[in-house]
């Protein structure tokens, strides 16, 4: 289960799997980038319910990689990484079950704000960088 130990600039709470631990996809994949602030004293159970939706998440086709971080310096703040094969792949998240449970049903309400970006990123050449576009 997630624990608050920091141990750089960010507390991973990411258990080591294929999804956590795979380079970058060579396919265009969706990146999507999730910024919590949970309301002051709920960092542990959010903290807690992320570890879950995390579970869940990494079960779905689409998905290629979820992970999530908590801030050391203010244990109320999450950063979420995550990457899906396509748009497509991230609607189906968001309509998951665990996800209406977990996110928009427990974690979301606990939350005094709450940001997402996504962008689509396209594999360049070789010793090239790889591009983004915003979605």
């Amino acid at each position: 289960m997630p624990d608050s130990t920091a141990s750089s600039a960010a507390s991973s709470h990411a258990s080591a799997s294929p999804s956590s631990t795979a380079a970058a996809p060579a396919s265009p994949y969706l990146q999507v980038i999730a910024h919590y602030h949970a309301k002051p004293g709920l960092g542990d159970q959010v903290s807690e319910l992320l570890g879950q939706l995390t579970e869940a998440t990494r079960q779905e086709p689409a998905n290629l990689s979820y992970e999530f971080f908590r801030s050391p310096q203010d244990p109320d703040r999450f950063v979420i990484l995550e990457q899906y094969t396509d748009a497509a792949g991230l609607d189906a998240h968001r309509a998951s079950e665990h996800f209406q449970r977990l996110g928009f049903g427990t974690i979301i309400p606990m939350l005094v704000s709450r940001t997402v970006t996504s962008a689509m990123v396209y594999a360049a050449e070789p010793g090239m960088p790889a591009r983004a576009v915003s979605r």
